[in-house]
């Protein structure tokens, strides 16, 4: 089927680049043309009322962990260390009791389905998501109509014994994930995640280094998080994480780095002349007090830079309006600056940005990039008077605003209606499930202790 959305009152073609009254035309799984279109000889074709609605490209969630949706609202008083083993550890060992032992993988479809659910309707039509991946969560996306990368977590120490596996299957379990849905799906893709430099030897960096680049895919890694971590990678190493990650051959184009907070400016260097891409992810840094990423200094040093939520456990929502509206508002206080991190920045970075860290050809509306579109109803009482629309997009808008989510040329969600699942029947199956297996996860690692 193809799309025509017909005279939008403005067309977001990029940060710097908005036009009035303009149509979007969709064809296949690609934008065909924008401009004043008149199509003929399309048989099927679907026409949206662009009147009254804001056109732009969909918001990309350059790093979460999805299976944390179980675990929202839980824990605002705790540093990441104590919060692991508070929080994340119960939910992790009835992750991996459920599929190592069982070989049950319903917990990553019901997580993933959740998630999907919350990011369409806040207009994401992509994440990367770092996460013990099975392929019932890469299922959820197929059936959701989710875009998602799946970057495989590994980890091979400092993990309590109850959470780690024998290295060499864990490698191979990941590497089996990887190479079986690279390339497989159009909306799914796959890269290799080395967790952080002191949860991984060097030995596996290097094995995540050289397989991703055997395979063709890319790495997603948390550095410089912490100065707890700053602290235990200059004790092993003698060098910042930045540093040891460049030097150890990970940074590079395709390369995500997450977090990236405690930075010098000798790390900045190294970041702008690696290629990789830093994950911004402000209010998880806010809410677990692991400070506040130097944005506004790798912007000016043109290190690109993308935006994310990071996972629900330390955020409690997958919503990137938020998030984007965060990364303005943040930097201009700490730096005392309102020209810090402008709007327009921001919103690049939710979009252009999170397009460049998932690899796709995404993040503008421009003819031959992928159809992965909002559309927004700005007849809202928030967003009048509207006299600049990136400004509103950015500082006004929710993610109840939504009205329309286009993801590879599918229209997943209209008129606020989820077209691809029955949303009242899975989201309460993933409710009730999410609940009775965090608390059974609690129970079994209290029985460990």
């Amino acid at each position: 089927m193809a799309i025509l959305i017909k005279q939008a009152s403005y067309v977001v073609r990029a940060a710097d680049r908005v036009e009035r009254e303009t149509d979007v035309l969709i064809e296949d799984h690609r934008i065909a043309a924008v401009g004043q279109v008149a199509p003929a000889g399309i048989a099927d074709l679907q026409v949206i009322d662009g009147r009254g609605r804001a056109v732009m490209p969909g918001l990309v969630n350059a790093h979460t962990h999805l299976y944390q949706n179980f675990l929202k609202g839980l824990s605002d008083d705790l540093g990441l260390v104590d919060w692991c083993n508070a929080t994340l550890y119960p939910m992790s060992y009835a992750i991996h009791q459920a599929h190592w032992v069982h070989h049950d993988e319903a917990c990553g479809y019901h997580w993933a389905i959740l998630s999907a659910l919350e990011m369409i309707r806040g207009g994401v039509t992509c994440c990367i998501d770092m996460n013990m991946n099975m392929d019932s969560v890469f299922r959820a996306w197929q059936d959701s109509g989710m875009r998602g990368v799946g970057a495989v977590a590994l980890s091979d120490r400092w993990l309590p014994a109850p959470l780690r596996r024998d290295p060499e299957a864990s490698r191979q379990e990941a590497l089996l994930v990887a190479r079986n849905w690279h390339g497989t799906h159009r909306r799914i893709e796959t890269v290799l995640a080395p967790s952080t430099p002191f949860l991984c030897s060097k030995e596996l960096l290097l094995w995540a280094r050289d397989r991703a680049e055997k395979i063709g895919i890319g790495l997603q890694i948390h550095l410089a998080e912490t100065r707890y971590e700053i602290e235990q990678v200059c004790q092993e190493t003698g060098q910042t994480p930045i540093a040891y990650a460049y030097r150890l051959g990970l940074l590079k184009p395709g390369t995500t780095a997450v977090h990236c907070v405690h930075v010098t400016d000798d790390d900045i260097d190294l970041l702008a002349e690696s290629g990789a891409t830093v994950v911004h992810c402000p209010k998880s840094n806010l809410k677990l007090g692991s400070g506040i990423a130097p944005v506004p200094k790798m912007l000016a040093r043109r290190v690109p830079v993308a935006l994310a939520a990071d996972g629900a456990a330390s955020n409690d929502l997958l919503d990137m309006f938020e998030e984007t509206r965060m990364a303005a508002l943040l930097h201009k206080g700490v730096g005392e600056d309102p020209t810090a991190v402008t709007g327009r920045q921001a919103f690049r970075l939710a979009t252009e940005g999170g397009a460049r860290a998932a690899g796709i050809a995404a993040g503008t509306i421009d003819p031959g990039k992928l159809a992965d579109l909002v559309v927004i109803n700005l007849d809202q009482p928030h967003l009048v008077p509207l006299h600049d629309v990136i400004n509103t997009l950015v500082y006004c808008a929710r993610s109840s605003d939504v009205e329309s989510t286009i993801i590879d040329g599918q229209l997943v969600m209209h008129n606020r209606e989820l077209l691809t699942l029955d949303e009242d029947r899975v989201r309460h199956e993933a409710a009730r499930f999410g609940s009775e297996f965090y608390r059974q996860g609690v129970e079994m690692w209290r029985g460990l202790a």
